[in-house]
Parts: C-alpha cells; sequence; structure tokens
C-alpha cells in the first residue's frame, strides 16, 4: 500500500517573484515530499499546492503579489476553438509535406498567434525551491513505516486498477490556443484568415451570397468533429508521408526510460537557453525538477515523460503526472526549431485527449490539471484558452467557471475568494481533534500528535497550521517527519 511521508517547512516569505519580477514581494508555505500517495497528492492540488520536483508549496494567496490560483478543464466537455483547429491542420500538412507556411501571410499569421498565445499548460510557469534542504531519512527507516498505517490507508484508499498508460503509435496532430471563450473580440489573425479565405473563393468566380453558404456550411461540418477526430486526420503509412510523428510515454521510474535520459536532457538545455534564456545547467538539476518524483507508481498512477519523435529525432517532452481524478501537466520542452507548430499548445490539447482516453475505461479521471493561472500577470493567461475551465477558490476550495464573472472578479482585485456564497466553508477544515491525529515520526516511529504529547510534553503550534493547509484527510494519512 502506498504511503506518503512528508517534511514541513512553513512560510517561505519575501522572495523575488518570477512574474512580476519584483524583489521581495512572492511568499508561499513549503513542505519536502519524501513519498508521496498519487491519492494524497490529488488533494493536496485540490488544496492549492503544486509539486516541483519532490518540493512541494502553496502560494499565500491573499499576500503575495502575484495570487497563483490552480486551474484545470473539464477534459470531457472540452471545446475546440478555431485556431486549435487551425493548428492541427497546419502540423498535419508538415507531416503530409515536410512543409512550412508556404506564404508570407499564413507565416505572419503563425508568428502572430505564437507570440501572442502559444504555451503549454506549464512551460512558462515559474516554479519555486525549497528555502531549506531536505533532511536525510534512513532508507530503512521508511521500510520499517511501510506498513504501520496500512489498515487506515486501504480503507482511505478507493482507487482503482489502472494499466500503465500508453501512448505510442504514429500520430499527426498539433494544436494552438488563440481566440479564448471569455472574450468574443475579433483577433487580427482571425479577421485575416477569413478575409483570406473569401479573396480565393471571389477569385473562383462564386457570389458573395454562395461564399457565405459555403463558408457557414465548413463552420458547421469543422464545429461537428471532437478533438480525437481532428487528431485522427493525418497521413497514414501507406500515403508516404514526408514525416512520422510518435508519441510515447514513459514511467520515470522504469528502465526503458533511462535509454533515452541524455536525449531529453540535451533536448531540455536547447529549450531552457533558447526559450527562457536560462543557463543550460548540470543533469542533476534536471533530474531533481522533472525525474525524480515523490510519487511512487502505484495501480498505473505515478510520473511520465511523453515523448515526442519527429521520425528519429526528439522534438518534445511532456511530463505529467497521472492521478485518481485527473492527469496534472508538470512541465512541457520543445526543440525551438520546430516552433512555427506551436508545440507548447499542442501538447496541452494531447495531454487533453490522453486524458479522454483515460476517461473511458476509468470515468473518475475526467479532468486536466494545468498548474496555476495567475491573472495579474498577462502573460500567464493564456491558460484561460483551453474551455471549460475552473479555477479554485483559495478560501472555500470550491471550483468556479472561469468565465466574465470570475475574470471580472479578478480585473477588479488580483486575490478574491471567488466563491460568492459568504456561508460556504471548507468541508475539509482541520479540527482540534484532528489535529490530534496528525501522525508523526519521531525517532524510529510513527505516533499521533496526542501520543507525541505524551511522550514528549512539548507542544508543537505549527501543526495547526500544517494541517488547515492540507486539509483533516491528508493530515490524518501523510507521515510528518520531525527531528
Amino acid at each position: 500500500m502506498s504511503y506518503s511521508v512528508v517534511e514541513y517547512y512553513g512560510e517561505n516569505s519575501k522572495y523575488q517573484c518570477g512574474y512580476c519580477k519584483q524583489s521581495s514581494s512572492c511568499s508561499s508555505y513549503g513542505m519536502w515530499a519524501h513519498k508521496l500517495s498519487c491519492q494524497d497528492y490529488q488533494e493536496l492540488i485540490d488544496r492549492g499546492w503544486r509539486r516541483s520536483g519532490c518540493y512541494c508549496y502553496k502560494p499565500m494567496m491573499d499576500v503575495t503579489c502575484c495570487p497563483s490560483y490552480t486551474i484545470k478543464c473539464d477534459a470531457i466537455n472540452f471545446r475546440l476553438n478555431k485556431s486549435h483547429k487551425k493548428i492541427i491542420k497546419r502540423m498535419n500538412k508538415f507531416l503530409r509535406d515536410g512543409l512550412k507556411e508556404t506564404s508570407e501571410q499564413d507565416a505572419q499569421s503563425n508568428i502572430d498567434e505564437i507570440a501572442t498565445h502559444d504555451g503549454s499548460a506549464c512551460d512558462q510557469e515559474h516554479t519555486e525551491v525549497p528555502s531549506m534542504q531536505p533532511r536525510v531519512l534512513d532508507p530503512d527507516l521508511l521500510n520499517t513505516l511501510t506498513h504501520v498505517n496500512s489498515e487506515k490507508r486501504s480503507a482511505d484508499d478507493k482507487t482503482s486498477a489502472l494499466p500503465i498508460p500508453t501512448l505510442s503509435g504514429v500520430v499527426n496532430t498539433s494544436t494552438h490556443t488563440s481566440d479564448s471563450s471569455i472574450s468574443n473580440q475579433p483577433k487580427k489573425a482571425k479577421l485575416r484568415r477569413i478575409e483570406r479565405k473569401r479573396e480565393k473563393l471571389q477569385k473562383k468566380g462564386l457570389s458573395g451570397a454562395d461564399i457565405e453558404q459555403l463558408m457557414q456550411s465548413n463552420n458547421r461540418k469543422s464545429a461537428e468533429k471532437s478533438l480525437e477526430e481532428f487528431l485522427s486526420e493525418s497521413p497514414q503509412d501507406n500515403d508516404s508521408p514526408a514525416h512520422r510523428l510518435k508519441i510515447v510515454t514513459l514511467l520515470t521510474s522504469g528502465a526503458k526510460f533511462q535509454e533515452s535520459l541524455h536525449v531529453s536532457f540535451n533536448l531540455y538545455k536547447k529549450y531552457q537557453t533558447a526559450i527562457h534564456n536560462d543557463p543550460p545547467g548540470a543533469i542533476e538539476d534536471y533530474l531533481d525538477f522533472l525525474v525524480k518524483s515523490p510519487l511512487k507508481p502505484f495501480q498505473g498512477f505515478g510520473t511520465f515523460h511523453q515523448q515526442y519523435w519527429l521520425d528519429d529525432r526528439l522534438i518534445a517532452v511532456g511530463v505529467i503526472d497521472v492521478l485518481p481524478n485527473c492527469v496534472s501537466s508538470v512541465y512541457f520542452f520543445y526543440d525551438p526549431e520546430y516552433k512555427f507548430l506551436s508545440l507548447g499548445t499542442y501538447g496541452s490539447l494531447r495531454e487533453l485527449a490522453y486524458t479522454r482516453s483515460l476517461y473511458k475505461e476509468y470515468p473518475s479521471i475526467s479532468n486536466y490539471y494545468m498548474g496555476f493561472y495567475i491573472h495579474s500577470c498577462p502573460k500567464m493567461r493564456y491558460k484561460s484558452n483551453l474551455q471549460p475551465s475552473y479555477l479554485l477558490c483559495p478560501e472555500a476550495y470550491t471550483w468556479h467557471l472561469l468565465d466574465r464573472t470570475v475574470v471580472a472578479k479578478l480585473d477588479a482585485s488580483k486575490y478574491s475568494r471567488l466563491n460568492d456564497d459568504p456561508t460556504a466553508q471548507d468541508t475539509n477544515k482541520a479540527t482540534e481533534q484532528d489535529v490530534n491525529d496528525v501522525l508523526l515520526i519521531f525517532g524510529r516511529s510513527c505516533m499521533t500528535y496526542t501520543q507525541y504529547l505524551t511522550v514528549v510534553g512539548k507542544e508543537l503550534p505549527i501543526l495547526f497550521e500544517y494541517a488547515r493547509l492540507v486539509g483533516k484527510s491528508c493530515a490524518k494519512k501523510m507521515m510528518l517527519y520531525r527531528v
């Protein structure tokens, strides 16, 4: 049975913000996860936590300069917009013919869209680093504790068994978010596309009425297609395509993953240098950030790398966590030489499609988590382009549709409760009795806080903050390490 061991750090305040770049305006709570069950992490992200490697952090929403709202997309009811469809066709064309944009107008339209909207769920998200180094836990101690709480965990973890997810075979798609359904304002690139289409039809001698009828018919046909149908419209092997795209999903803790580790690391260095102007860093940094995971593979859940191979060349990698109720995007990086394909958003749509494929067999996996939505940082609003999306209320921990009403609230104040019902409360709020039931690792034993008080006789006031932040469910299941 999977179990969790965490080390709570408390507040990490007054450090530089990765979004507004203020020198001492960012604040968060931090926690190191030595081991983390997928069920516990699902519950943590539903309370505003997020992981970077094994470090978990939760923004202090009402204090920090750029409040970060957990955002998820309803994958089952996801709606493609016109820009998504256009870029799928662009990828199909590239795979079929091996050609980029053929006209200056098309090329400029692509550049405009990428500059304004391209981004995967998390490739532009700032990641936190721990304020202190974790303690080294005795592996023998962890093994001894494996069975300490097994009966409780078996009662609490009611997840269905999943097969190890696989995404292999030749696929030919691309995605790109452009016009958000939050805003009905027409975009310049969109208007240019419509105008070019009209001009082409006029040159063919069609009347104005015929042009309108044809364009409306095409729009209806396009609207009827699902995400999967658009993704499947690709040249097959017997069509002799110029390129083949293969997506392979690998468990990061598996032996197969090691075979391409240095290839993915080299791609990551290239991406960080060209896209984010960051120094390449050492492979140890890459391992700590995107390979090492506190999530222990269990019944098909865990951390995976989805590798995008164009012929024999790795051009992109999506890092995801497969959890009991969702697929959570961790990071996405790609070869800058293929930026014209809008690979950032392409990865998001592929991950959405992957979530939908899991849902067919396991209906609990119905959402695609995209990390944080930062409304006060305009370049981070691109995540709202995947609709319908929901933001997490930072007080009641309820979900709210990211529509004009929510946008208006965030326009008025960067921090918002979101939930209009003043009586709505956190249903997973820890009581004093729940704090007494918090599990502590002390010495070489695991005990409740009540037992700890009997043995040590010294109170730990920080436990009340810890239990409030992780919720009563996790507070009573996860084992908190204390010296």
